[in-house]
Protein backbone atom coordinates (compact mmCIF):
# COMPACT_ATOMS: atom_id res chain seq x y z
CA UNK A 1 0.00 0.00 0.00
CA UNK A 2 1.51 3.08 -1.02
CA UNK A 3 1.67 6.23 1.36
CA UNK A 4 -0.82 9.13 0.08
CA UNK A 5 0.71 12.05 -1.20
CA UNK A 6 0.68 15.18 1.20
CA UNK A 7 -1.73 18.40 0.59
CA UNK A 8 -0.62 21.24 -1.75
CA UNK A 9 -0.71 24.84 -0.45
CA UNK A 10 -3.79 24.72 -2.65
CA UNK A 11 -4.99 21.65 -1.04
CA UNK A 12 -4.53 22.86 2.60
CA UNK A 13 -6.24 26.90 2.17
CA UNK A 14 -9.13 25.61 0.25
CA UNK A 15 -9.64 22.89 3.18
CA UNK A 16 -8.78 25.54 5.94
CA UNK A 17 -11.52 27.90 3.62
CA UNK A 18 -14.07 24.99 3.90
CA UNK A 19 -13.45 24.15 7.75
CA UNK A 20 -14.20 28.08 8.40
CA UNK A 21 -17.13 27.92 6.56
CA UNK A 22 -18.80 23.69 8.40
CA UNK A 23 -18.51 22.28 4.73
CA UNK A 24 -14.84 20.05 5.01
CA UNK A 25 -15.49 16.67 3.77
CA UNK A 26 -14.48 13.14 5.38
CA UNK A 27 -11.47 12.40 2.96
CA UNK A 28 -10.10 16.16 3.67
CA UNK A 29 -10.57 16.07 6.77
CA UNK A 30 -8.96 12.53 7.30
CA UNK A 31 -5.86 14.03 4.90
CA UNK A 32 -5.06 17.08 7.09
CA UNK A 33 -5.14 14.81 10.08
CA UNK A 34 -3.11 12.54 8.60
CA UNK A 35 -1.01 15.50 7.78
CA UNK A 36 -0.85 16.90 10.74
CA UNK A 37 0.29 14.11 12.44
CA UNK A 38 3.14 13.65 10.48
CA UNK A 39 4.56 17.08 9.89
CA UNK A 40 2.79 19.18 12.47
CA UNK A 41 0.14 21.74 12.61
CA UNK A 42 2.37 24.78 12.05
CA UNK A 43 1.40 25.12 8.12
CA UNK A 44 -2.25 24.96 8.70
CA UNK A 45 -1.81 27.89 11.36
CA UNK A 46 0.12 30.04 9.01
CA UNK A 47 -2.28 29.58 6.28
CA UNK A 48 -4.88 30.21 8.65
CA UNK A 49 -3.97 33.43 10.16
CA UNK A 50 -2.88 34.47 6.56
CA UNK A 51 -6.68 33.97 5.09
CA UNK A 52 -8.31 35.35 8.56
CA UNK A 53 -5.99 38.44 7.61
CA UNK A 54 -7.55 38.78 3.95
CA UNK A 55 -10.92 38.26 4.77
CA UNK A 56 -10.81 40.95 7.85
CA UNK A 57 -8.50 43.19 4.91
CA UNK A 58 -10.87 42.50 2.63
CA UNK A 59 -14.43 43.36 4.74
CA UNK A 60 -12.61 46.59 5.73
CA UNK A 61 -12.38 47.37 2.17
CA UNK A 62 -16.22 46.78 1.28
CA UNK A 63 -17.00 48.68 4.91
CA UNK A 64 -14.75 51.57 3.16
CA UNK A 65 -16.19 51.97 -0.03
CA UNK A 66 -19.79 51.39 1.61
CA UNK A 67 -19.42 54.41 3.64
CA UNK A 68 -17.51 56.09 0.99
CA UNK A 69 -20.25 56.25 -1.13
CA UNK A 70 -22.98 56.40 1.56
CA UNK A 71 -21.67 60.14 2.53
Amino acid sequence: MTEPKDPSIFQIAFSLIASFCGIQTKENMARDEAYIEKKGIKVYVIIGFFLVFCILLTLFGIVQLVLHFAL
